[in-house]
């Protein structure tokens, strides 16, 4: 293999794939990945990457930061089909510190409510209504094209963003929501169904929270928030973590499923029962 990447294919390759922020970010990464191969006369691969990520480490460069520039250069390799040792990637993966985790933060059922039916802009209703009915990211709801409706059989169809390939996932349509896309049809793009850029919808987010007076209270505000409002809703009422997992979240393991949204409640922590009602009963 040759010390140089093929930045131009790569990016063809990805530009449907990502947002314009995450490709500069990743082109940033490997070049920092180039240089270091050039100066020391290396070959891309996965030895050289560990190299790297030593340097990086050395070099005193944050755990969480060498994490994301090992993932950056894996995507490159799979993206190029670079023939590469599927052994060796597993277990520099192994090697990486570990992500930190935290809980998914959620709005709850009446702030969502809120959002939907009184946001000032209809297309900003719709999309909030899609993102959590289906738990979709912003991305893949404003990717969505005409040809991924089908209101004839009340079917709507998603391509989910995977770290190797895109998954394309139906689902039913609700009533509801296709009730609401007939009605703003003449609001709706030509080939795609929004006409809006993922900015606007954060930024309108944020006014319509404002305007509904839902307030942050120790919560970061963002519109993914009903991606995780919608898997945590669906906790409370008692659905399954492993089919949330597998049928909405589409999570590559189910592990990220549970790190995010077991959570322990309150009801969950009053039924756990007194050691007494176990072990006396028996001897009463």
């Amino acid at each position: 293999m040759s010390a140089k990447l093929d930045l131009d294919t790569y990016v063809l390759r990805i530009r449907d794939r990502y947002p314009i922020t995450s490709i500069y970010r990743r082109l940033s990464v490997l070049r920092k990945y180039e240089e270091f191969l050039i100066s020391n006369g290396l070959d891309v691969g996965v030895e050289s990457l560990n190299l790297w990520l030593d340097e990086l480490v050395r070099s005193g460069i944050k755990s969480s930061s060498v994490r994301v520039y090992a993932y950056d250069v894996l995507n490159y390799f799979y993206v190029m089909m670079l023939d590469v040792d599927d052994r060796k990637v597993k277990l520099t993966k192994m090697r990486l510190p570990p992500s930190k985790v935290s809980k998914a933060q959620y709005l709850t059922v009446d702030e969502v409510r809120r959002l939907i039916f009184g946001s000032r802009s209809p297309i900003r209703s719709l999309i909030y209504s899609i993102a959590y009915a289906y738990g979709r990211r912003v991305g893949e709801v404003l990717a969505l094209t005409f040809n991924d409706l089908d209101l004839e059989n009340d079917k709507i169809t998603f391509t989910i963003l995977k770290k190797k390939r895109p998954e394309r996932v139906t689902y039913d349509l609700e009533g509801w929501i296709k009730n609401m896309i007939i009605s703003y049809k003449d609001l709706l793009g030509r080939d795609r169904l929004f006409n809006i850029t993922r900015q606007a919808v954060y930024h309108g987010f944020i006014c319509d929270c404002e305007w509904l007076g839902i307030k942050p209270n120790g919560r970061k505000l963002t519109v993914n928030m009903l991606r995780h409002s919608r898997f945590t809703h669906l906790r409370d009422m008692g659905i399954p973590l492993d089919v949330i997992s597998k049928y909405l979240a589409r999570h590559s393991s189910y592990d990220i499923t549970v790190q995010y949204y077991l959570g322990i409640t309150k009801e969950y922590i009053s039924k756990i029962p007194k050691a007494g009602d176990i072990l006396l009963e028996r001897t009463a």
